[in-house]
């Protein structure tokens, strides 16, 4: 809902957002604040050195080198991460009901195929070079987490520099991580490049 305001005598209007309180199932300030964090991250990728692709086939998982990742210890329900990727969840707030982590990388050749895995407990939005690939509604999906889910992203990435920024949430929605109530996510891009 937008509510229009006029400003001044040279009648210029500007509009202020109006967030409901909750929007299925999930709070507009949670919303918020992960988009607040999901940009500020996207910033912070100017101070990461990026990965350089230019291996014909070269995999990129989470681990605690993502901007704002803290490593944590799999839950048994989990799908196995693989050698080198790791569960990761925020480090400014590790015990939170959501995260935000991102990597930069850039590619060097023509990309033939990419993928994305991804795996979380429990929903997530993932952005590729600004744009979304993944907006899941708040749900607690056991397949979410395991066996997990696959998507091409052969269309997102560009040669150069890309960006992938993941905000993961738990659910229910607004319930910090613990122990009874496990969060996290793990993400694996896989690149091919072309001869």
């Amino acid at each position: 809902m937008h509510k229009r305001t006029v400003l001044g005598k040279a009648n210029s209007t500007a509009k202020q957002l109006q967030a409901p309180r909750r929007l299925n199932g999930i709070r507009a300030s949670s919303v918020a604040k992960a988009m607040r964090t999901m940009i500020a991250a996207q910033r912070s990728l100017n101070a990461q050195n990026p990965v350089v692709i230019s291996q014909r086939t070269r995999r990129i998982s989470t681990n605690r080198n993502w901007v704002n990742a803290l490593e944590i210890e799999r839950n048994p329900a989990w799908v196995a991460p693989q050698s080198g990727e790791s569960y990761v969840w925020g480090r400014n707030d590790p015990n939170g009901p959501a995260a935000v982590v991102a990597r930069r990388f850039t590619i060097r050749d023509d990309i033939e195929r990419a993928s994305l895995f991804l795996s979380v407990d429990n929903f997530a939005i993932v952005l590729i070079n600004g744009r979304p690939v993944v907006i899941d509604n708040p749900q607690g999906n056991v397949s979410f987490f395991n066996p997990g889910r696959s998507f091409n992203i052969r269309r997102f990435l560009r040669r150069g520099t890309n960006d992938i920024v993941i905000a993961a949430f738990n659910f229910p929605s607004n319930a910090n991580r613990s122990g009874d109530n496990p969060a996290g996510v793990l993400a694996r891009i896989e690149i091919e490049l072309g001869n």
